[in-house]
């Protein structure tokens, strides 16, 4: 949930004449956000905001206690929680109800389609929806339950802030299925792709080809968890960069192929 001094921010800029791309670059709000504000108009957006404090649900702070919580399909999940930490978000709408949101590109429609069934999943009784973005569609549900099943939601982006898995999450993710942990952080954040290495020898220049695996995330946390998955499965990694992790070795990426692949 935004500060009433966000919401006043991206108006004060946009009567200045400032593009709303910019708006959103300058202020941290998304530009879906931005776009959306400024069509309801600044005094809409501050009351929707009074009554949301007013009477807004707060999920348990012991989140293993939601009934939710006990009952969730551990598989569906380990891959889920990948997603969300990836591409995923969680909105207050201004009747108070929360909304989970992952961003899916139109150029893997399999993924797309195996995370609608995860939420589905997870979620059970509640609809899942495809909302159209400009070059890709978010997964969309509604429901009360999902601060309490991904308590890493709060204010701020994920790479500003700590997160860390709770202990009935680390069972999950970590203790009973990190290959489908890992399956959506790489689906999420992630790529397979075949690298070339030319080499120059006696007989003139040697081309070399292999496929590896990446996976890039501005958030030292959830590398930290990607880290951690790996280790659990027995995958090794190195470093490509301050925020980059390869995965190249033949075994490792012969392991990954075992229950990752390339995207679809």
């Amino acid at each position: 949930m935004r500060s009433d001094d966000d919401v006043r921010r991206v108006f004060a800029l946009f009567e200045q004449g400032v593009p709303k791309k910019a708006i959103a670059r300058e202020t941290g709000v998304s530009h879906t956000q931005v776009q959306r504000w400024i069509r309801k108009g600044v005094n809409a957006i501050l009351n929707s905001s009074m009554r949301l404090r007013a009477g807004r649900h707060e999920p348990t702070l012991n989140s293993a206690a939601c009934p939710l919580v006990r009952s969730v399909d551990h598989r569906a999940y380990a891959y889920l929680l990948g997603m969300y930490l990836g591409d995923g978000y969680i909105t207050t709408e201004p009747n108070g109800v929360h909304r989970l949101r992952i961003a899916m590109c139109d150029d893997y429609p399999g993924i797309m389609r195996e995370c609608e069934e995860a939420v589905a999943a997870v979620m059970p009784g509640r609809q899942v929806a495809l909302v159209r973005q400009q070059g890709c569609h978010d997964v969309s549900c509604y429901s009360n339950h999902w601060p309490c099943l991904i308590p890493q939601h709060c204010p701020g982006r994920k790479h500003t802030r700590p997160l860390m898995l709770r202990r009935w999450q680390e069972r999950i993710e970590y203790e009973c299925f990190p290959d489908l942990l890992l399956r959506g952080l790489i689906h999420s954040d992630g790529c397979r792709c075949t690298n070339l290495i030319v080499r120059p020898t006696k007989a003139g220049p040697k081309r070399y080809e292999y496929p590896r695996y990446f996976f890039k995330n501005e958030s030292g946390h959830i590398r930290g968890i990607f880290i951690e998955a790996c280790r659990r499965v027995g995958v090794d990694w190195r470093w490509d960069g301050p925020t980059q992790i390869s995965i190249a070795r033949r075994r490792s990426v012969a392991l990954l192929d075992s229950f990752v692949g390339p995207k679809t």
